[in-house]
């Protein structure tokens, strides 16, 4: 027989069996054990439930993406076929951004080109925007930024609007890196314009590329 110590509690002292004990110990290991399976089987079902979470978040942005990019190219499809249409702008590109033929176009014809360029500019500050957020692939993103750089001069001359500070930075960044090669657009350009002054003052904007 086992005797229970009293601890100074004046009550009657009980005597438990072996067997008595053995039921309490007993019933402690399993209640512990099945604290112990509860805990492990709750966080299990945590894990499990964060990779789902992981996996849905992940299957989402691919989703987002995709729509972004057939967002991006149903626009820029929209965009040429409308050039096509229109015969007349599209001589004046093509004068100008293929032929490099710029002294042949009129401040009318630059004032197009100006508008056209201010839209791609808002254009590709919105891949650079998505970019920083990871809703734009790397891809897209560089090729954005090399498009940039290559109408920069271009930007310049004709006192386009800056959206982005930031993003202005990005691309002069870009064209400083070592590895950047000038498009043949560019320098053909540049040297157009440093015999050339803008005709443009750049008063429609307080920020603009200079």
């Amino acid at each position: 027989m086992i005797t229970l110590p009293n601890y100074g509690i004046n009550c009657p002292q009980k005597k438990l069996s072996p067997s008595q004990v053995f039921f309490m110990f007993g019933f402690i290991m399993k209640t512990n054990t099945f604290i112990t399976l509860s805990t492990a089987t709750a966080n299990v079902g945590v894990l499990i439930g964060l990779i789902f979470l992981l996996v849905e978040l992940k299957q989402t942005r691919r989703i987002a993406l995709s729509e972004i990019r057939q967002q991006r190219t149903m626009s820029v499809i929209d965009e040429y076929a409308s050039f096509a249409k229109d015969r007349g702008f599209s001589d004046i590109l093509h004068k100008s951004l293929d032929d490099g033929e710029f002294g042949s176009l009129s401040k009318s014809d630059w004032n197009q080109i100006r508008l056209y360029e201010l839209a791609r500019t808002v254009r590709l500050e919105d891949v650079y925007f998505q970019y920083q957020r990871g809703l734009i692939d790397e891809v897209a993103y560089n090729f954005s930024l090399a498009m940039a750089a290559s109408r920069l001069p271009i930007w310049k001359w004709l006192k386009i609007a800056d959206p982005s500070p930031d993003f202005s930075k990005a691309i002069e960044a870009y064209v400083k890196d070592e590895d950047f090669k000038q498009t043949l657009l560019a320098a053909k350009f540049q040297e157009w314009a440093d015999e050339n002054p803008s005709p443009f003052g750049g008063l429609s904007s307080p920020f603009f590329y200079e």
